[in-house]
């Protein structure tokens, strides 16, 4: 159901319902037709106008960024409430600076104060990224012209056609009122939705029960339910049929969806993982001949740190579609094989009792369970005698501690007569 914020029959053309300001109205147009008065009146405001810009620009540069709320205070209200004393001093010596011109100005410029506390408030309270807070300063002057030609459109043809203009594409009918209302409103309500998207995010990452990926994919869900909910509030109130631009964006989807239905599976699956905690950062997984630490995990795509320091970037419905070797999934505990060949006359004891010493020697390797050392085959060549030992830390590396695991027992056999078989 569309929102309707257009005023009652009762509250039309500010003209015709306020006798008193069709008055004003009626005599600064009288001063604008005598060129002497209109002269001096421009003269006045302009001067007005360069004071309050000047007096501004000083006391931000006095400011500087270490008093934020004061400094916003100054950069909304400062030039136009110094406008508005240059007015009133000025107003003080009568004659041709005490005209009804003056007085219109003066009453218009107490709205745009009005319209600028307004904005100072919503970019107070709500923090805005720096665009949101450029655009929703330009909003309070857009708004306030609005309302300037709004006054007036009942005495020019020209005013009143802008506010009545009418634009129809593809069923959607769009007047030119109703996008100015649109903007207006639409970028309060974009800061509201994106202050309410962080906290809500922050308050989840402050949550002691939630996994870390139950929190993302919250977070994710909660922001897109959020900015859906706030373009459908803009198009309602900028008078945009929502029937109709469903059926528009519904041919849209079905074109944009046969070329991005990669991209949109990913964003699914990447949900699909985040809520079953298949993968989770900080586990080793091995996918796609891919093998590394998981290392950040987004709704599109998750990236792994590769053994040699390349960060890989693997779309989450390679991860749904693909067997994943998770080395961390039930512990961080991991069993590697390290293997060398004796000569067929090697004393096996002593060959054993070095190798198991030197896995058993080195401070990653767990002592529980204990390393162990296996015969996996005999030949000719010689006798295969493998290592199996346990980390608790593959993050640090495998291939390290298998190198110094090699470097001990070969010391150790050397020392004690143990010959190895050349490959």
């Amino acid at each position: 159901m569309a929102l309707d914020l257009t005023l009652p029959p009762d509250h039309g053309p500010p003209l015709e319902h306020d006798p008193e300001l069709a008055e004003i109205v009626s005599d600064a147009l009288d001063v604008v037709s005598n060129p002497t008065d209109l002269i001096v009146t421009a003269l006045a405001l302009m001067a007005a106008l360069i004071i309050g810009v000047l007096a501004t620009r000083k006391l931000k540069l006095m400011l500087g960024h270490h008093r934020p709320v004061v400094r916003t205070l100054v950069e909304y209200l400062c030039t136009p409430l110094l406008m508005l004393l240059t007015l009133g001093l000025l107003s003080l010596f009568g004659g041709t600076l005490d005209n009804p011109l003056i007085g219109l100005a003066g009453t218009l410029l107490i709205l745009f104060v009005i319209i600028r506390v307004f904005g100072m408030v919503v970019e107070l309270l709500f923090r805005p990224t720096m665009l949101l807070k450029i655009m929703l300063r330009l909003v309070t002057v857009v708004s306030w012209l609005a309302l300037v030609f709004g006054v007036f459109k009942d005495r020019s043809k020209l005013i009143a056609q802008m506010y009545s203009a009418k634009l129809e594409f593809g069923g959607i009918a769009l007047s030119s009122e109703g996008v100015l209302r649109g903007l207006v409103v639409g970028v309060v309500i974009a800061i509201v939705a994106l202050w309410g998207d962080k906290a809500v995010t922050n308050l989840l990452r402050r949550s002691r029960t939630l996994q870390p990926n139950f929190v993302l994919a919250l977070s994710r869900i909660f922001s897109v339910a959020v900015w859906i909910g706030a373009t459908a509030v803009i198009f309602s109130i900028s008078g945009i049929n929502l029937t109709a631009l469903a059926a528009f964006s519904g041919a849209l989807g079905i074109g944009l969806g046969l070329g991005l239905q990669r991209l949109a599976a990913s964003y699914i699956s990447g949900l699909i993982v985040l809520f079953e905690q298949s993968v989770r950062v900080g586990d080793n997984i091995a996918t796609n001949n891919i093998v590394g630490r998981v290392t950040r995990m987004t709704v599109r795509y998750t990236m792994i740190r590769t053994r040699d320091g390349v960060e890989a970037i693997v779309p989450n419905d390679s991860l749904t579609s693909n067997v994943i070797v998770n080395q961390s999934w039930s512990d961080r505990n991991l069993r590697l094989v390290c293997g060398i060949l004796v000569k067929g006359d090697a004393d096996l004891a002593v060959a054993r009792k070095l190798f198991v010493d030197a896995m058993a020697a080195q401070d990653r390797v767990l002592q529980q369970p204990p390393p162990h050392m296996y015969i996996t085959g005999v030949n000719d060549k010689g006798i295969q005698l493998d290592g199996h030992f346990w980390i608790s830390d593959p993050e640090n590396g495998q291939h390290n501690v298998i190198s110094d695991i090699y470097d001990a027992t070969l010391t150790a056999f050397r020392k004690n007569g143990i010959g190895l078989v050349a490959q």
